[in-house]
């Protein structure tokens, strides 16, 4: 009963003053707005960055590159070693630290489907590829392991290749001439998150074409079909010791020779990894604050409300103690008007903030849902504003002593 009181008279209060209400409430309405806004892009911003680095497909990835040795020594022994080999993979079978190893082929070449030609980049790629980066089709297959044994004529798209080639229709099943190769589209690949990851690789692999290795080498030779071995650390963080690990293999593959440089890639995605986690962190602590500041605001807002308040109803106060109201009920009821107060100025806040967050999603590509954190987090830090702000001018409206509350 004391509660439904209490509410009620706030509200009455905010109607008979709206405009003093308005600006009384000002600041927990853009607080809580802000808040729920800031969050909820700081959200999006966070999925769509880490979106990106999941379709970059690098995490714990060593790319191992063909070099000259360095020692004078191995340089005259250089006849010994036979360069990257797809059967240098044998010698990480039941690796421990590197769990995946394949060769790659990369070059360009011009492809032709109907009247339409494009020069694209070529890559040729075992399954190894496939899992290694993680790649996925938005439609038909990847390239398997019976491909590439068989040398089947088969490829795969990327998306905006596909979209170049054949517009709205559908490419499985259709063929393709890739220099002067007849190949049979088999699958296409997926749409890159590059909103927030901006890389030359990825826009490549969008726009090309994926054939089975062993194709690969049929169409521009064996001898430098390998352009790089593509492998995977068992673990992101121990890829140093997986390129350590590569580094001594290679070396025993090759007979003692380095002839071969491992590049760790690996290890500067887990480093840029760790920045954004602390430019994100950085930005949240940043908008908190300024989103605190204003919830502060809008609580001395709701302490000078309800000090006036209190000035206007002492003798409402006076009487209400005179019949038998004790000082925790009179401090409930100012308290609960101020929570009250709060509580409508953060309805207002979060309202006007999904609606904010609604009108701004169309500018994401993917879309930007209402962070549930975000209203959570904001409906809380007003509400407990309002308890802080109301908590002083209740306990001296309950400390009145009926008498002096009446006469005044």
């Amino acid at each position: 009963m004391v509660v439904g009181e209490a509410v009620r008279t706030s509200l009455e209060e905010v109607k008979a003053h709206p405009l003093r209400s308005f600006f009384t409430l000002i600041g927990v309405i853009l607080g809580t707005l802000a808040l729920v806004v800031v969050l909820s892009v700081l959200d999006g911003v966070e999925a769509a960055v880490w979106q990106g680095m999941e379709d970059l497909g690098l995490d714990g990835v060593l790319i191992v590159n063909a070099r000259q040795p360095t020692n004078p020594i191995e340089r005259a022994k250089a006849y010994l070693s036979r360069g990257l080999r797809v059967e240098d993979a044998r010698y990480f079978q039941s690796n421990d630290l590197v769990t995946s190893i394949g060769p790659v082929g990369e070059t360009r070449a011009v492809v032709n489907a109907g009247t339409i030609t494009r020069r694209v980049n070529v890559y040729g790629i075992t399954p190894a590829f496939v899992r290694i980066k993680g790649r996925k089709t938005t439609m038909g297959r990847f390239i398997s392991e019976r491909d590439d044994f068989v040398s089947a004529p088969v490829c795969v798209l990327g998306l905006k290749l596909k979209e170049q080639l054949f517009g709205g229709e559908e490419a499985i099943g259709q063929r393709i001439n890739l220099a002067g190769r007849r190949l049979t589209v088999v699958g296409v690949g997926t749409k890159f998150n590059m909103e927030f990851v901006n890389d030359d690789d990825l826009r490549k692999e969008t726009g090309g074409v994926y054939v089975p290795f062993s194709i690969y080498q049929d169409m521009f030779g064996k001898a430098n079909s390998i352009s790089y071995m593509l492998a995977k650390a068992a673990e992101p963080e121990k890829s140093i010791d997986a390129e350590d690990e590569a580094t001594r293999l290679y070396a025993q593959a090759h007979n003692g020779i380095r002839d071969v440089h491992v590049e760790n890639v690996g290890k500067e995605i887990l480093k840029e990894r760790g920045n954004i986690v602390r430019i994100l962190r950085n930005w949240r602590i940043v908008f908190f604050s300024i989103a605190g500041v204003s919830l502060l605001i809008g609580g001395v807002g709701i302490f000078s409300v309800l000090k006036i308040s209190i000035s206007e109803r002492l003798f409402e106060i006076g009487l209400r103690k005179s019949m038998g109201a004790t000082d925790g009920e009179v401090l409930m009821q100012f308290l609960i008007e101020a929570v009250t107060l709060s509580v409508v100025g953060a309805a207002i806040g979060l309202a006007g903030g999904i609606a904010l967050v609604k009108v701004i999603s169309g500018f994401f590509p993917a879309g930007l849902p209402v962070s549930l954190f975000g209203l959570s987090v904001a409906s809380g830090f007003a509400i407990s504003i309002g308890l802080l702000a109301g908590l002083y001018p209740s306990i001296s409206a309950s400390r009145l002593e009926p008498v002096e509350a009446l006469r005044a």
